[in-house]
């Protein structure tokens, strides 16, 4: 899972916001696994609780850092494709380095650009808002999880 920075407060919180209580309860108790890197590393570390967390499930084995030169190297693949309706080409760029297809967000035109199977495809990228979408943690094949990169 990626967790969007305009999240990252409710989801890292202490406590979280209830629509977020499963995406922790999935990190922390069962086998979910949080990947980030590239620029949104230092989006997530301008906010307290996120870094704390983050470097609390990255202990854990739980959070999957990804080297910031192969998203930065993606981010470019992604600005040539002229795609993305929204500013985060560095969230679309992780998840393609990752695997990983399930993102934390409430920001629609990332939610465009990331359910849009010309960017991301095979498995295709979902989107997790609200308690509802428990149904969305869960592991994909194409996640590289607890692979060191």
């Amino acid at each position: 899972m990626i967790v969007d920075t305009n999240l990252a407060s409710l989801v890292f919180g202490s406590p979280p916001d209830s629509d977020f209580v499963p995406v922790v309860e999935w990190l922390t108790r069962k086998d979910g696994c949080l990947v980030y890197g590239g620029r949104l590393v230092d989006e997530l570390w301008r906010i307290e609780s996120a870094r704390r967390f983050v470097r609390t499930l990255q202990q854990a084995g739980r959070a999957n850092l990804i080297d910031r030169a192969e998203v930065e190297v993606e981010e470019i693949n992604v600005k040539r494709a002229n795609l993305c309706q929204s500013n985060d080409l560095h969230v679309i760029a992780l998840a393609l380095v990752s695997g990983a297809r399930t993102l934390c967000s409430r920001d629609a035109a990332l939610h465009k650009d990331f359910k849009n199977p010309k960017l991301i495809s095979k498995p295709r990228g979902s989107v997790y808002q609200n308690a509802g979408h428990q149904r969305l943690l869960r592991h994909t094949s194409s996640c590289r999880r607890g692979k060191k990169k």
